[in-house]
């Protein structure tokens, strides 16, 4: 059966459709300045400082600001992971939403030393965006490879990790074997259209909006489509994750945190919410992504993100490129986790870097 099946024809379901849209953007736009009055009210303890460099982990706590701007939280603009390091030193942020490898590489090295992963939050969304004939990593030897950042380079970000570790996964020296450059998206996804790389490291929705533009592209651009190749599925052999998943990003808190009462009860009140938009997200990406695009720029202007598309985030949602499950880790998935993790960042991860479940 067709969507359009499931209503009382074309007409009635693209009416619908319209109406929710007009609703988000107003919802959206009355949000946006209420939430930004009350967010700017704010003093550092009165609210969860939450930084984040403009990932798609982001938007469900941006949805979730806007459904509810008297939420105890402080969204902290950041362009790349590292930045976070002196916020956390200084006490104005309190957790981060990161990669899983990201928050525990941290730990490890003593950058943010108390850095925990509290709420696993997406588990869908980093893909090699490659030329024609690309099938995997044997096939990008020698060839220009490229690893994005949202704003900057991308060296030794989320990005670049992941992809390295899937390069090691199919027997490829991402040092040797591939001419790796780095780049911000933007850059990065020109040369993939300009035929000068034959593969991009991107996160949806930006692979899924990158792959369709392929598929428009003039005579003068790439021979043929690009394809998305779905890193989860290189990390096989990981039975506490559903097929194709991987626990790629979470919710990481200090330890001061989880030993104020004041900061607990806030982390809690904001996990829900975010548990919440997400789910809401998912399940009704028409109404609630222009919501989020409403909102974004706001957030990330000021850190050179800009905005993004409304639509290549509702239609990644639909088609499983961009999979949000936020839960807590238990004792079933805590080897697992810490296995993978490990293996991303080639060093063991200790029990003490999930709050419970280890």
């Amino acid at each position: 059966m067709t969507e359009f099946d499931r209503v009382d024809g074309a007409r009635d379901f693209m009416t619908r459709l319209n109406r929710r849209r007009l609703l988000a953007v107003s919802i959206g736009a009355s949000a946006a300045a209420y939430s930004g009055m009350a967010v700017a009210g704010l003093r550092p303890d009165q609210g969860l400082g939450i930084a984040t460099a403009p990932n798609p982990h982001v938007f469900p706590l941006i949805l979730a600001m806007s459904l509810d701007p008297s939420l105890p939280v402080r969204l902290l603009p950041i362009a790349e992971s590292r930045d976070a390091d002196a916020l956390f030193a200084s006490g104005e942020a309190d957790a981060m939403l990161a990669m899983t490898y990201v928050a525990a590489q941290k730990r490890l090295s003593g950058a943010v030393p108390d850095l925990r992963l509290h709420t696993l939050t997406t588990w869908r969304g980093f893909f090699q965006v490659a030329a024609a004939g690309v099938r995997g990593f044997q096939d990008l030897k020698g060839r220009t490879t490229i690893v994005s950042g949202p704003v900057g380079s991308g060296r030794g970000g989320g990005g670049d990790l992941i992809f390295q570790a899937a390069a090691r996964r199919q027997g490829v020296d991402p040092v040797n074997d591939l001419q790796v450059e780095y780049l911000p998206i933007k850059a990065g996804m020109q040369r993939m259209m300009s035929g000068q790389a034959a593969a991009i490291t991107v996160p949806s929705p930006g692979s899924t909006g990158l792959v369709a533009r392929s598929r428009t592209t003039p005579a003068a651009g790439p021979a043929a489509p690009f394809t998305a190749l779905d890193l989860q599925a290189i990390f096989s052999g990981f039975a506490a994750f559903p097929a194709n998943q991987l626990p790629l990003g979470g919710l990481h808190v200090s330890d001061k945190v989880l030993l104020a009462g004041e900061k607990r009860r806030q982390l809690e009140v904001v996990v829900e919410a975010y548990r919440d938009a997400a789910e809401r997200l998912t399940a009704d990406p028409a109404l609630y992504a222009p919501l989020v695009a409403a909102n974004y720029g706001r957030h990330f202007d000021p850190v050179g993100a800009g905005d993004f598309s409304a639509p290549l985030l509702a239609r990644s949602l639909h088609a499983g490129d961009l999979v949000y499950r936020a839960a807590r880790p238990d004792p079933a998935l805590g080897r697992d986790l810490r296995a993978w993790v490990g293996e991303v960042l080639d060093r063991p991860v200790g029990a003490d870097f999930l709050v419970e479940g280890g």
